[in-house]
């Protein structure tokens, strides 16, 4: 099990700028790997920890969601929940002594529910191979 260490708080507050340096302290003393979640919908602890972000859950829902509207191909025949697992999986952003998960945009004006659960759904899952979780 994991030890998960979420920074909540009013906007402006620091919890990034606090978010970034644990996940900097946490590596550095060797306690690696680090699973870092950023769960804000203006997503910028990648450049807390100086790391570019191409894809976000966000933006894979989006896009899955086209998808099934257009009727577009899968690879392989793949499910569309066994495509997103794995887009999901390689949106996770590999870096020395740590990896990031992004939430981004929510689908909607104030509308988090589908992207919260998604994130929700694969930090509880990912967070079974790390040690250390920190939610910003």
């Amino acid at each position: 099990m994991a030890y998960v260490i979420a920074l909540a708080g009013k906007g402006g507050t620091g919890k990034t700028s606090i978010a970034g340096l644990t996940v900097r302290y946490i590596v550095e003393k060797k306690k690696k790997p680090v699973l870092a979640v950023d769960a804000d919908s203006n997503a910028c602890l990648n450049e807390a920890l100086g790391v570019p972000v191409h894809a976000t859950i966000g933006h894979l829902r989006e896009e899955s969601l086209e998808a099934i509207r257009s009727g577009g191909e899968r690879p392989g025949g793949m499910a569309m929940e066994q495509l997103f697992d794995y887009q999901v999986q390689q949106s996770v952003i590999e870096a020395k002594g740590f990896d990031l998960m992004v939430m981004g945009r929510p689908e909607g004006p104030g509308c988090y529910c589908a992207a919260n659960n998604i994130i929700r759904k694969y930090t509880d899952k990912l967070s079974e191979t790390y040690p250390y979780v920190v939610i910003d």
